[in-house]
């Protein structure tokens, strides 16, 4: 079958997504794709103001785009990437709604005649943009698609004059009230355009998306990240909300034939980097395609994308790599313990820390990756002695989450571990025993879904495990001929493991 290729939109904007800045109450990070990388390198800016009728601040990329070449499969061509234009808009407002245009053109001087004459159009636009989005909406809950995600049966590109609009967090500080969603594996698939259609069409109240890895499958294509973002461009709202993310096993994209890896990771998204990038050449046989269920640990990347954090209100959020070395001499691990010692609890009492590969798994896929070990010897005692409070990871394709536990012990000041793996992908691991280990919450294999955890005050949160589409099969039990009843949906409020005194 003719494989399936992004959508051209010869140089017209797509893929817009925002993330935090270093400070989110001040900053966001707005990108996007341009041109395809073959031809000369574009600029792109941001028009940006509180009245979506007088844009009347613009702002350059302050940087070059970003773009990457490789081999296609079976060395048929070559791949070249869009554009990608990251621009940092500072100096905004705590818990403000502002409206922005992306913009781009041939360079900086023409960028900004461009921005002049758009501010005379605004005020004809505005009152067009509210129904666009809402018949958008509606086009994008009736359609399904088979894998990989096709944007040629889902009409056109994205409007390149439309106004967007996102919200700045709240100050930093424990009074605040805000929600998150928590989305795993997501992919590109049927039941992946059910979650994103469900979590857009529930999206009231919900601040910051957080992708716990496993992105787009590229499965050695490249093109499927594009197909990826189209898939977004159609049916999420990350130009909106910001998406946080984590490398998972198929986010590497080792190159054909070569040694390059995550450079879709570095080259589209932008987290609130600590450090510019340090990344390597992958050590193994360049010859040979890399095995995604089984990826040689450590791998050779430091800073960038790969791990960081960020405060959102009453919530200190810390981001891990689990494919880069955890070791305690390594420096992911000397990060992290400098991370976890600036953490102030009075000023954000919610600590959370995101990655990939689990620590607890009561299925059978993954019991033995080398990065589960290593974080289990070397994360988790830091996650219990600076009492983190929630830890999510993907990775398995279902739905766990434990009590609260350290060391494979309930502890009721430990922390709780969830696992959202089956937001798209699949939801079909087999549980490892018919009867639960004793630090099991709930667990399931049956429903895809996304998680929403929305902290209540400092001492309170509440946590929700949303189905989306159909129960797919009964929970089955490996080497076995049990099979147990569907999970039902999971809701709790938990208590902030920090205020609370230590177990004897």
């Amino acid at each position: 079958r003719k494989p399936v290729e992004g959508r051209h939109c010869h140089g017209s904007p797509k893929h817009v997504h925002i993330a935090v800045g270093a400070e989110p109450a001040t900053q966001m990070q707005v990108t996007f794709a341009s041109y395809k990388s073959v031809g000369k390198r574009p600029t792109g800016g941001v028009l940006i103001g509180t009245d979506p009728s007088n844009l009347n601040r613009l702002v350059v990329e302050q940087e070059e785009a970003l773009s990457y070449s490789t081999p296609l499969p079976r060395q048929t061509g070559m791949y070249h990437s869009p554009y990608y234009h990251h621009v940092l808009v500072d100096n905004l407002e705590p818990d403000t709604r502002y409206f922005y245009q992306v913009l781009v053109t041939a360079n900086e001087p023409s960028l900004r005649g461009e921005a002049k004459k758009r501010a005379k159009e605004f005020a004809e636009q505005v009152m067009q943009v509210d129904d666009e989005r809402e018949e958008e909406e509606d086009d994008a809950r009736r359609r399904l698609a088979p894998p990989p995600y096709n944007p040629e049966e889902h009409g056109k590109c994205p409007n390149p004059e439309r106004i967007r609009s996102f919200r700045t967090a709240p100050n930093v500080g424990p009074s605040s009230v805000v929600k998150f969603a928590i989305v795993g594996d997501i992919g590109q698939f049927d039941h992946s355009q059910e979650t994103m259609s469900h979590l857009r069409t529930h999206k009231k109240g919900v601040e910051a998306m957080m992708l716990t890895g496993d992105l787009a499958y590229p499965e050695f294509d490249e093109r499927r990240w594009d197909t990826f973002f189209d898939f977004m461009d159609d049916y999420s709202y990350i130009d909106e909300i910001p998406m946080m993310i984590t490398p998972g096993n198929h986010d590497v994209s080792k190159e054909e034939g070569g040694s390059k890896i995550f450079s879709a990771i570095e080259k589209r998204f932008r987290m609130p980097q600590v450090k510019p990038a340090e990344l390597g050449l992958y050590e193994g046989n360049a010859t040979v395609r890399m095995n995604m269920d089984r990826i040689d640990y450590p791998l050779p990347y430091e800073w960038g994308n790969a791990y960081y954090s960020f405060r959102y209100g009453p919530s200190h959020h810390i981001v891990l790599n689990s494919y880069s070395s955890i070791e305690k001499n390594s420096t992911q691990y000397k990060w992290l313990v400098e991370e976890l010692e600036s953490v102030d609890r009075d000023v954000t009492p919610w600590l959370f820390v995101m990655y990939h590969v689990p620590i607890y798994n009561t299925f059978t896929p993954h019991q033995r990756d080398p990065q589960r070990f290593a974080a289990i010897e070397h994360i988790e005692p830091l996650l219990v002695d600076y009492k983190v409070n929630m830890v999510f990871n993907g990775h398995v394709h279902a739905y766990l989450r434990t009590k609260n536990v350290a060391y494979s012990k309930v502890k009721k000041n430990g922390p709780i571990h969830i696992v959202v793996g089956a937001g798209g992908r699949a939801a079909q691991a087999d549980f490892l025993n018919e009867e639960p280990e004793e630090w099991v919450g709930v667990r399931d294999a049956s429903w895809y879904g996304y998680g929403i955890v929305e902290i209540c005050n400092r001492t309170h949160i509440r946590w929700d495990w949303v189905h989306t589409g159909m129960e797919s099969d009964h929970n089955a039990v490996a080497r076995s001929n049990h099979t147990l009843p569907v999970g039902g949906v999971d809701h709790d409020f938990f208590e902030n493991q920090y205020y609370m005194e230590e177990d004897d």
